[in-house]
C-alpha cells in the first residue's frame, strides 16, 4: 500500500519482516485456512450485503454487550459492526444501519444473505424486509460455510482484536473497542477481494483514505485537561489513559482514563 500510494499519510523505512510477530501466532493461530469462496463480484454497493451475528463473548463489554453484528458491502467490501446486548436486538440495530446506508448511498439493499439464527428468520425481521423490498436468502441448515464471506470475517475480527489486545495487555472487557477499531482498520487496507489499488473505504464513499491520525490500539496516552478539571495552581494538566479507538462522528480519540472514565480526545 506504501509503494503503491493506495492511502496517504503512512511511512516505513524498512519492508523487510525480521522476526516472528508473537502477538499474532497468539492471536491468529489456526489449524487448516478457509478457502476462498467462488463466484464474481457485484457491480454497485448495496446490491448483496452479508451479515453475521457472533456470540457470546466469554465476558460482557464494557457497555454490557456480549454479541457483535456485522453488515458487509459485497461491492465494496465496507463493514459496519454493531454490538448487542441480547440477539433480539440485532433487528433495531440493522434498522438504524439499514437507513444510514441507503441514505448514504442513494439506493436500497436488494439482497441479504445470512444464517438461520433466529435473529434472521422472525416475523418481525421479516416483515422490515418486504417493507424494504430486499429479498432475505438463508443459508440450509448446518452448512454456515454458505454465508461464507461474513462467516470468515467475523473470524478475521476477532483474531485481530485478541492480538491487538494481548499486543497490549488490554482488559477482556475492552473487546468491544478492539473490535470496532478492527473494522476501522480493515475498512482502510487493500485486499485480494478488491480491485488493485482500492480499499474498501475508497469504493464506499469515493475517497482515499487518510491514515495519518492512526495509532496503536491499547497504546497509553495523557489527555490534555480542561482548565476547569485542573485542581489548584500546580495540579495536573494532563490526565493518563488507554488508546481505544475512533469515535463515530467525531475527529477525536477514545481514550479510558485510569479510573476508568471513558472520553474523546
Amino acid at each position: 500500500m506504501i509503494k503503491n500510494k493506495d492511502i496517504d499519510g503512512l511511512k516505513c523505512s524498512s519492508m523487510a519482516v525480521k522476526d516472528v510477530c508473537e502477538p499474532c501466532v497468539y492471536g491468529k493461530a489456526a489449524m487448516t485456512p478457509i478457502p476462498s469462496a467462488g463466484g464474481g463480484r457485484v457491480s454497485k454497493r448495496l446490491e448483496l450485503v452479508h451479515s453475521d451475528l457472533g456470540g457470546p463473548m466469554s465476558e460482557p463489554s464494557r457497555g454490557g454487550a456480549l454479541y457483535s453484528g456485522t453488515f458487509t458491502d459485497d461491492f465494496s467490501h465496507w463493514t459496519d459492526v454493531v454490538f448487542l446486548q441480547k440477539k433480539s436486538d440485532l433487528l433495531s440495530e440493522y434498522n438504524k444501519w439499514l437507513t444510514k446506508a441507503q441514505l448514504h448511498t442513494g439506493t436500497k439493499i436488494k439482497i441479504l444473505p445470512s444464517d438461520n439464527g433466529g435473529e434472521y428468520v422472525s416475523n418481525a425481521f421479516k416483515a422490515l424486509q418486504d417493507e424494504n423490498g430486499t429479498t432475505h436468502q438463508t443459508t440450509v441448515p448446518d452448512t454456515p460455510q454458505q454465508n461464507g464471506v461474513a462467516e470468515r470475517l467475523n473470524r478475521v475480527l476477532v483474531e485481530m482484536a485478541r492480538t491487538m489486545m494481548r499486543h497490549k495487555d488490554v482488559d477482556q472487557d475492552l473487546w468491544a473497542d478492539a473490535m470496532k477499531t478492527a473494522v476501522y482498520i480493515k475498512n482502510r487496507v487493500t485486499s485480494q477481494a478488491l480491485p488493485v489499488g482500492k480499499t474498501p473505504f475508497e469504493l464506499w464513499t469515493g475517497s482515499k483514505p487518510d491514515v495519518s491520525h492512526m495509532r496503536v490500539f491499547g497504546s497509553i496516552c495523557w489527555v490534555v485537561l480542561h482548565k476547569s478539571h485542573i485542581e489548584g495552581k500546580f495540579g495536573d494538566k494532563a490526565a493518563k489513559g488507554v488508546f481505544l479507538g475512533y469515535p463515530d462522528g467525531s475527529k477525536a480519540y477514545k481514550v479510558i482514563l485510569d479510573d476508568r472514565k471513558v472520553v474523546k480526545a
